[in-house]
């Protein structure tokens, strides 16, 4: 049964409806990388009228409908404090089988991060773990600085492609993995 069981999971996720935050426009933005391992996936970002702090009853239900379209949720975005754990919490809701990648952050463990900013990503770190099953497969991505076109000062730091090609490993492991981490090159202080 459970080889039966995983072989239509594989079936299922073989055709991948990718669902992303972020502007894939904006080339200093993960979803800009994203794009170009999933050119078919859908985008959503304010911009093109997803306002993630809007959590009315209709914008929740315009988003869990969208959920429901997709397989794979990329959780790229922090707009606000715990807007990413209220996007996972939604995708759970509305969808019974999914991979999902949420983009956390090392100021989980680093302590140079503002305080709202590490709380949220704390959450939702906890609830990816919380929320990982078999049919709901999350995988918690924590990562270190970002490198910028026009900052000297991150030239050592992961590049947006390298960060983005982390999802299509992950989908392609034979085990779970359920959290993982990336830092840059710190300096010696």
């Amino acid at each position: 049964m459970t080889i039966a069981l995983e072989r239509l999971r594989q079936q299922l996720m073989s055709d991948r409806k990718v669902l992303c935050t972020g502007n894939p426009n904006n080339p200093e933005l993960l979803a800009h990388g994203f794009q170009k391992i999933f050119p078919e996936a859908t985008f959503i970002y304010k911009s093109n009228g997803w306002d993630f702090t809007d959590q009315s009853a209709d914008f929740t239900q315009r988003l869990k409908e969208l959920f429901l379209k997709h397989n794979t949720f990329i959780n790229a975005s922090f707009v606000a404090p715990f807007v990413q754990s209220y996007l996972l919490e939604l995708c759970a809701q509305s969808v019974k089988h999914c991979d999902v990648f949420n983009i956390g952050s090392t100021h989980e463990y680093d302590g140079l991060g503002y305080k709202e900013y590490t709380e949220s990503k704390l959450d939702l770190r906890s609830k990816s773990l919380l929320l990982n099953t078999y049919r709901f497969k999350t995988h918690h991505i924590i990562l270190g600085g970002i490198k910028r076109q026009q900052r000297t000062d991150t030239v050592d730091w992961l590049s947006i492609d390298d960060i983005c090609n982390i999802v299509p490993w992950l989908m392609n492991q034979q085990f779970a993995v359920p959290i993982i981490c990336l830092d840059q090159p710190k300096k010696a202080w």
